[in-house]
C-alpha cells in the first residue's frame, strides 16, 4: 500500500502480473519464506480421524521469552493471494500474519512443551487468486513441504478449496475472512473461521444509509457471479428485504468484466438510489470509471472488497469521494494494540491507512497462542485448543471461538472522504454522517 501518484500503482500491477506470468512460465509455484533465518518442520502427525475437544480454552498470555533456552525455528505455512485479481487485499493480509510473526519473535517466540523458545516461520504460497491453485497450494505445503498448520488465504472460494485438501490430510487450517456460514456448512473437523455471516454482512451497507440525512430505499445489489459472490448476494438481498428496502435490481457479472454498461443501464431504467456490491478492487475501479463516463451516480454507494484497499481510492483519485466500503477493523476501535498496529501500518506504507489488517493480525495472534497452549505444533492439538477456545485481548477484542470453531465479528461501515476514511456504521463507532455520493458534474 502507496501514497504515491497512479503512474507508480500501475507499474507495481504490471509488476505483480510480470510474477504470475513467469511464474506460470515456470509451471512451478510461488512460494516465499518470513520469519526466522533456518527453519525446521514438524513432523506431520498420524492422526488424521480424531474429532476436536468439546472444553478448550486457549493461553491468554504472549510468551515473554525470559532466559529460556532456544530451540529450533517451527514453520507454519500461510496461502495467499500473491498474484492476480486479490493480490492488492492479499497484500494487506500477508503483512498482518508476518507483523504478528514479528512481534512474538521479537520476545523470543513460542514456548513449547520442551521449555524452549521457538521462532516461527511463515513458509508462503501463492494462491494466485484462484481457488484451484489454491488447492494446489495445500497439497503443496502438505505433501512436499510436509507442513500440517496452515494460515488462510482471504477469500471465501480459495479457503473452501484449500480447506477440503487440508480436510482429506488432517492438516489443521486456520481460517479468517471467509464468510462463516459457508466454512460452518462443510462440517469440517480440521479448520476453524474468523469473520462474519455472509447474510449479515449487509448491516454494514444498511448502517451506513441509516446513517443518511435523507436514507435511500430502492437498492441495486450487484455481485461476482461466484459462490462466494452469489452467497452475499443472496444474504444480503433477503437481509434489505427484511429491513424493509426495495432490491429493485440485483446483478451477476463475471470476475474480470471489462464491460459493466449493461448493467448500470438496467439500474437506471430501475430507479436505483443506491448500489451495494461485492467486487475485486481492479473490477471495482473500472466499475466506478463506467459509471462517470455515463455520467449517471447513485445517491448512495458501498463496496465490500474492492473498495477498501487504499489503491482503490488512489486509482480513482478525487472519484472514489462519497464512495462507502465495509472494514473489518480500524485502528480508532478501543481495542488493546489496535492504535500501535494501525501506526505500523502506516509507518510502512507512506502514510495509508488500514480497515482490514488488525483481522488477519488477531487470526495469526490466535494461532500462535493455540500452539503455544497445546505446547506443540501438531495439528490435532493445536486445532483442540481453537475449538471452544477463548482468546481475550486481541487487536479484535475479545475472540470466543464455538464448538464448530467459528468465531464471529461485527462489520464496519466507513466512507471514503479526500483520501480519507470516515467510519460511518454502526452508530456506537460512527465518527460523521453518511454523505449523499454527488453527481461527477456537481463535484
Amino acid at each position: 500500500m502507496t501514497s504515491k501518484k497512479l503512474p507508480v500503482i500501475i507499474i507495481a500491477l504490471v509488476a505483480i502480473a510480470l510474477v504470475a506470468v513467469l511464474a506460470a512460465a515456470c509451471g512451478g509455484t510461488s512460494t516465499t519464506t518470513t520469519g526466522a533465518t533456518t527453519a525446521t518442520t514438524a513432523a506431520p502427525s498420524t492422526d488424521t480421524t480424531a474429532a476436536p475437544s468439546s472444553d478448550t480454552t486457549a493461553a491468554t498470555t504472549a510468551t515473554t521469552g525470559g532466559t529460556a533456552e532456544k530451540g529450533d525455528p517451527i514453520t507454519i505455512g500461510a496461502i495467499n493471494s500473491m498474484s492476480g485479481v486479490n493480490a492488492l487485499t492479499g497484500a494487506e493480509h500477508k503483512w498482518a500474519q508476518e507483523k504478528a510473526v514479528k512481534d512474538w519473535n521479537a520476545k523470543g517466540g513460542i514456548k513449547l512443551a520442551d521449555g524452549k523458545m521457538h521462532e516461527i516461520v511463515l513458509k508462503y504460497v501463492d494462491d494466485k487468486s484462484s481457488d484451484t491453485e489454491a488447492a494446489a497450494a495445500m497439497e503443496k505445503l502438505i505433501k512436499t513441504d510436509g507442513i500440517k498448520v496452515v494460515l488462510s488465504s482471504n477469500t471465501t472460494p480459495y479457503n473452501q478449496a484449500a480447506a477440503t485438501v487440508a480436510e482429506q490430510y488432517g492438516a489443521y487450517y486456520h481460517i479468517c475472512t471467509s464468510w462463516v456460514d459457508f466454512i460452518e456448512g462443510m462440517n469440517l473437523k480440521w479448520a476453524t473461521d474468523l469473520f462474519v455471516r455472509s447474510s449479515k454482512a449487509g448491516a454494514a451497507a444498511t448502517g451506513a444509509v441509516e446513517n443518511m440525512a435523507a436514507p435511500v430505499k430502492k437498492l441495486a445489489v450487484m455481485t461476482e457471479n461466484n459462490p462466494d459472490g452469489v452467497g452475499f448476494g443472496d444474504g444480503t438481498k433477503a437481509g434489505l428485504e427484511a429491513a424493509g428496502y426495495q432490491v429493485v435490481s440485483y446483478e451477476k457479472f463475471v470476475e474480470g468484466q471489462k464491460d459493466f454498461s449493461s448493467i448500470i443501464l438496467k439500474m437506471k431504467q430501475s430507479g436505483v438510489e443506491g448500489i451495494i456490491v461485492l467486487i475485486s478492487p481492479a473490477d471495482g475501479i473500472t466499475f466506478v470509471k463506467q459509471l462517470k463516463e455515463q455520467n449517471w451516480a447513485p445517491q448512495f454507494m458501498f463496496g465490500f472488497k474492492g473498495f477498501w484497499p487504499v489503491e482503490f481510492m488512489k486509482g480513482l483519485g478525487a472519484d472514489s469521494d462519497y464512495i462507502c466500503h465495509d472494514g473489518f477493523w480500524s485502528e480508532n476501535l478501543p481495542f488493546k494494540g489496535a492504535k500501535e498496529l494501525g501506526a505500523a501500518f502506516t509507518a510502512e506504507h507512506d502514510g495509508a491507512t488500514s480497515v482490514s489488517v488488525g483481522l488477519s493480525y488477531a487470526d495469526a495472534d490466535i494461532l500462535f497462542r493455540a500452539i503455544e497452549a497445546a505446547g506443540s505444533i501438531e495439528p490435532a492439538a493445536v486445532r483442540d485448543k481453537v475449538f471452544n477456545g477463548s482468546f481475550p485481548g486481541t487487536v479484535m477484542g475479545d475472540v470466543k471461538y464455538n464448538e464448530k470453531g467459528i468465531a464471529e465479528i461485527p462489520l464496519l461501515g466507513l466512507q471514503w472522504i479526500g483520501g480519507k476514511r470516515v467510519i460511518v456504521s454502526p452508530k456506537e463507532y460512527a465518527e460523521a454522517q453518511t454523505q449523499v455520493f454527488k453527481a461527477w458534474d456537481a463535484r
